[in-house]
């Protein structure tokens, strides 16, 4: 086995007894309309390997590339899209925010891997004391210099937080890529005052659009190497410690521009049109001004639990 590859055991439950779903047939520079990756390309036969866990059916990628190597993809991604995203992206954190102030208690908030920092930037503003987490050094100085915002550039494994300080901790699409999620969960729980709110969603692997898509689904990425659906999510939850588990959505929003950008790269036709979504131009300027809003149970799971 080539050294860049690890195996590992169901991050969900931790047996090791899995057997192979599907091989995907994803693309080398994976798909992502907001995040540019600088990533290697392997010609391996074991890379790109779901599995499904026969003792808890979570789906995982396995083998996978090692932490160190998808570490530092993360750190050198770049967003070029922050500026268009940003209205879209807001409005969808005022909705986050307002699970948020009808489940927590108190007032001190961690967003783990909170990118650009719109959720962030919404809850402080909101009242929150928000500190934010987040690997990608473009993202990072985006969050600092546009809104202020307290993020500490480590990984969270990284980090080590005081016991029982936060009220809530957030996970917006965050554990779809994490080797460890139970792991990264039971340290959440750790950090968590007791009463303590934790909040996260990830692609709904068994949600319409990946029912319908299969393989082909936008969210089979090189870097989505677990793949929840709202009962392993839960489950996952659960081993970690917390109760009062519940499935909750929120309003998700999205401008046009950016909707056809997806639609058009996932359809390799991105590249003979692109020039129509020039923010300068003025087809740009009208498809960044429609935002169309969705519920996020379309296409993600998101759940809440307590400490």
């Amino acid at each position: 086995m080539d050294s860049l590859f690890e195996y590992r055991n169901c991050p969900c439950c931790g047996q090791s007894d899995c057997e192979l779903l599907f091989k995907s047939d994803m693309k080398p520079d994976d798909f992502d309309v907001l995040l540019d990756y600088s990533m290697e390309e392997y010609d391996s036969q074991e890379w790109g390997k779901y599995v499904t866990c026969r003792n808890c059916h979570f789906i995982y990628m396995n083998p996978l590339e090692k932490i160190s190597k998808t570490n530092e993809y993360y750190r050198k991604a770049r967003n070029a899209h922050a500026p268009t995203v940003r209205d879209s992206c807001l409005r969808t954190a005022q909705s986050q925010l307002h699970l948020i102030q009808e489940h927590a208690r108190g007032t001190d908030l961690l967003d783990i891997g909170c990118a650009q920092g719109f959720f962030l930037f919404s809850a402080s503003k909101a009242g929150y004391t928000a500190k934010g987490v987040e690997v990608s050094q473009d993202a990072v100085a985006y969050a600092r210099n546009e809104f202020g915002l307290d993020v500490e550039d480590k990984p969270f494994e990284e980090l080590r937080f005081a016991e029982a300080h936060f009220d809530v901790v957030t996970l917006w699409q965050v554990l779809e890529h994490v080797p460890y999620p139970l792991m990264m969960l039971k340290e959440v729980n750790r950090i968590l005052k007791p009463g303590g709110l934790v909040v996260v969603s990830t692609p709904n692997i068994g949600g319409i659009p990946a029912k319908i898509l299969r393989r082909k689904w936008w969210d089979i990425k090189r870097l989505h190497i677990n793949q929840f659906g709202a009962k392993t999510l839960t489950h996952v939850l659960g081993n970690a410690g917390f109760r009062n588990i519940s499935l909750v959505s929120f309003r998700g929003f999205i401008s046009l521009s950016i909707l056809l950008t997806m639609m058009l790269r996932y359809l390799d036709a991105y590249e003979r049109v692109k020039s129509l979504f020039n923010p300068d131009c003025i087809s740009g300027k009208i498809m960044n001004k429609i935002v169309l809003a969705y519920s996020s149970r379309l296409n993600f799971a998101t759940v809440i639990g307590f400490k």
